[in-house]
């Protein structure tokens, strides 16, 4: 009788990067425990990853982050992504940092819609029962021991966000074992009663914690600074490399070794004496076997790290017994233990897998060829016997590479993360409910091997991806893809015109088949007009990708919305989005193509305009589309710019956080302010600036901020400039904002400074630093937290309205 094993390599671009003896003796030791850990916070980075580290390899536990969100409501500190973009990466970012700690990833359907001040109206927005539901159904799955939180159920939370964590924690702790609630997920996966739910608090919330702790039986205090002579590493230590895989944020870390207390202080459950898995009374005698669990126990101490496929036969038999476990409840324990298994057995085998083709993306329906490479490295004989079922001879002699050519047939949907497939708010809307969890799609393209080892057969499913070779980096890779015939994306996001006044627009065409005849229709809004129309698409080859112009222009009763572009047959096309660094796979979305259409009525006094570029946003198109003459500059070309020539300078958003050495050009920045320049600062954030004292005119940067979009303004200097000139600003101009209203407002300022404006959140005091200026000299100086690098290139009127005027200051 043949055995057959299933082994999933779906998350992996290249299957099988081989372990060392070591490494694979550490991975045997952790399929042999059965300890389970959930750790659960809000965002990407929330997540103490020398935590995770130390539970996943020093306890051998099953570890999980359940991160509610994906970041998408953040800020990006090494590029231009924002919203779901930013979600994207900050989602590879987390399993980046996952496959340091070598814990597991997994998400709700929650949207980061920015900070927020309350739990109440974060769970508001989401909707507290979709939300809870999706924490429970993570831990029904998952089945944890503990669940630690990172946060407080209470407002030390600090972000609304936080807080909410905690709290569904708490709460979805009881949901899990009771039978009545949400009993479609009962069926699946059973219920679930997890011991205790702790947190994982810091002296960052309480100074004197380590003398609290001592002897409190409400807390557990552990250090996670050990050393593991397997991995020839401490926890802390790969825990902070983990760390510094949120390289958006600007979370890169120092490494850290040595002795580190982190304190976890009870808030539900059991309170547990000295040991998070103390009441696990698990075992694989119970599970299946006292037999099985000697032959386990065998594997670990006869372990051969010198030939170690000579451990295969022995971790054969005990992966065949492992599907003896039966039952609801210990079903997807069961398939990730087998999983594992089989990725010991094939690292012991030294087994390396690639199927690869000649380009990165084909259409549908489209016949393509891949080459399947593989290579054992043991000296046990192992052959392919089947490809997706279809029965194939292909014997892996020792150190020697075979080739398999292969003939696919697309018949894939397009290749773009699943929560992004339908429109979506403040709750991202999966196409199945299976889906919600997963941490990203599975690979497009993947092939099933069979595999024969003295007799015994498994299978491995192995992506499909394209291998090249970067001559200034090495080998690189990327997943094969599927994707429509041709792509459509507008030179920018948003087309913001005065009424009657036309521009031209620019989209580019990006075709993914060879021989591409199509013509495409132009459909505007209401009011608009764009000449021409209609563009063919005449015989374009593979990847090529052609620019066209199109007149766009707006009537006196032009209605604001959105430009779509369709085929001839009125079928929806798709813009085409990469996010490409060196540190995540290349991630591509496919979204309907549109052009944002924006009937404005603002004024300008017309100009030069110098933007130093700080972050990454997409202010500097906004302020050309009001009609400024832009340039743009890094900070190191401050050394030679002559800013004289310039009506006004803007600095981008961060700029102090990315680019510290500015502080060298601060005099050459007072100069032309004293001179009569108008200096425009956007937001830079409170604590990672090297110095909390800023510009010309003295002034702080404080976390004060105000969250809601719709929060009601007051004008605190009505007669000023800025609010009259050239464009008379109003409450109207205030409305349809998105996300928030600004963050760290300026504080402390100098009495030169006049507040222009203030706001605030329901039940806090008016916030009156988010737009103060100065004279200075002959000049003027602006600070501004407002969040135009969000609200310009969302469309916002009155957002335009009010920093053209900003641009337009003349001292």
């Amino acid at each position: 009788m043949r055995t057959i094993l299933t082994f999933l390599l779906l998350g992996c671009l290249s299957a099988f990067s081989n372990e060392t003896s070591a490494e694979i003796y550490h991975s045997l030791q952790k399929v042999h425990s059965l300890k389970r850990v959930l750790y659960l916070a809000a965002h990407p980075d929330d997540e103490n990853t020398r935590a995770l580290a130390w539970f996943s390899l020093e306890g051998k536990a099953e570890t999980a982050y359940l991160s509610l969100t994906r970041g998408d409501g953040g800020q990006n500190l090494i590029g231009d992504e924002l919203s779901e973009s930013l979600g994207v990466l900050r989602t590879q970012e987390l399993l980046a940092a996952r496959s340091h700690d070598q814990a597991r990833q997994f998400f709700t359907r929650a949207v980061d819609f920015g900070y927020s001040k309350s739990a109440e109206e974060t769970l508001d927005k989401w909707g507290k029962d979709e939300i809870l539901s999706d924490v429970v159904r993570v831990i029904r799955k998952f089945k944890p021991d503990v669940i630690i939180t990172r946060f407080p159920p209470d407002k030390r939370g600090g972000h609304g966000h936080h807080t909410a964590s905690a709290m569904l924690a708490i709460e979805a702790y009881s949901k899990a074992a009771d039978p009545t609630y949400e009993p479609d997920q009962v069926a699946e996966f059973g219920v679930w009663q997890t011991d205790a739910v702790y947190w994982n608090t810091s002296i960052w919330w309480d100074k004197e914690l380590d003398e609290k702790a001592e002897g409190n039986s409400e807390y557990i205090k552990k250090d996670i600074g050990g050393y593991d002579l397997l991995l020839g590493m401490s926890y802390n230590e790969i825990g902070t490399i983990a760390r510094s895989q949120h390289k958006c944020q600007g979370f890169g870390a120092v490494i850290e070794r040595g002795s580190r207390v982190e304190y976890f202080e009870h808030l539900e459950g059991t309170k547990l004496k000295n040991d998070f898995f103390e009441n696990n009374n698990r075992s694989w005698s119970t599970l299946i076997s006292a037999d099985f669990e000697r032959e386990f126990n065998l594997a670990l101490t006869n372990f051969n790290f010198v030939e170690p496929w000579k451990n295969v036969p022995l971790l054969v038999r005990l992966r065949n017994q492992l599907s003896s476990i039966s039952g609801t409840p210990y079903a997807g324990i069961r398939d990730e233990k087998i999983t594992q298994l089989n990725e010991v057995i094939l690292n012991c085998l030294g087994l390396h897998i690639n199927i690869l083709t000649d380009d990165y993306a084909y259409v549908k329906g489209e016949d393509f060829e891949v080459n399947l490479e593989a290579i054992n490295r043991s000296g046990l004989p192992v052959s392919i016997v089947a490809v997706n079922d279809r029965e194939i001879s292909l014997q892996l002699l020792n150190n020697e590479v075979i080739s398999h050519s292969m003939t696919v047939n697309n018949t894939a949907k397009l290749s773009t993360p699943y929560w992004l497939e339908k429109e979506f708010g403040t709750l991202f809307q999966v196409p199945e409910e299976s889906l919600i969890g997963d941490a990203e799609n599975k690979p497009t393209f993947n092939h099933k091997l069979t595999l024969s080892v003295e007799g015994k057969q498994f299978s491995v499913t192995i992506p499909v991806i394209k291998k090249w070779r970067d001559p200034s980096y090495g080998e690189r890779q990327r997943e094969t893809i599927s994707a429509p015939d041709f792509s459509v994306n507008f030179d920018q996001p948003t087309a913001i015109l005065q009424k009657g006044t036309g521009t031209t627009i620019r989209l580019k065409v990006h075709s993914f088949k060879d021989e591409l005849n199509e013509e495409i229709a132009l459909k505007a809004p209401t009011g608009w007009s764009v000449v021409p129309a209609n563009l063919k698409l005449e015989n374009l080859k593979k990847h090529q990708e052609v620019w066209y112009e199109v007149q766009v222009k707006p009537t006196q009763n032009a209605a604001n919305g959105n430009l779509e572009v369709l085929t001839s047959i009125g079928k929806t096309t798709y813009a085409y989005n990469e996010i490409t660094y060196d540190h995540i796979p290349t991630q591509v979305i496919f979204q309907p193509a549109k052009l944002r259409c924006v009937a404005l009525d603002a004024k300008i006094i017309p100009g030069k305009v110098a933007y130093i570029k700080g972050a990454g946003d997409a202010v500097p198109t906004a302020i050309e589309q009001l009609g400024f003459d832009v340039s743009l500059f890094e900070v190191e070309d401050l050394a030679t710019i002559e800013l004289s020539n310039y009506q006004t300078v803007v600095m981008g958003i961060r700029i102090y956080n990315v680019h510290p050495e500015l502080r060298n050009f601060e005099s050459k920045l007072d100069t032309y302010v004293k001179g009569g320049g108008n200096l425009i600062m956007q937001y830079n954030t409170a604590s990672r600036s090297g110095g909390n004292k800023y510009g010309p005119v003295p002034f702080s940067v404080t976390r004060k901020r105000v969250t809601e979009e719709d929060a009601a303004v007051t004008f605190l200097a009505p007669k000023h400039d800025l609010l009259n000139k050239p464009n008379k600003i109003a409450p109207v101009d205030f409305e349809n904002w998105v996300q928030e209203r600004g963050l760290y407002f300026a504080g402390d300022w100098d009495a030169r400074f006049d507040p222009i404006l203030s706001w605030h959140d329901k039940g806090e005091d008016p916030q009156k630093g988010a737009l103060i200026v100065a004279k200075h000299g002959q000049g003027r100086f602006i600070y501004t937290g407002i969040s135009f690098f969000r609200e310009l290139p969302n469309g916002v009127e009155g957002a335009y309205r009010l920093f053209a005027n900003l641009l337009s200051y003349k001292p």
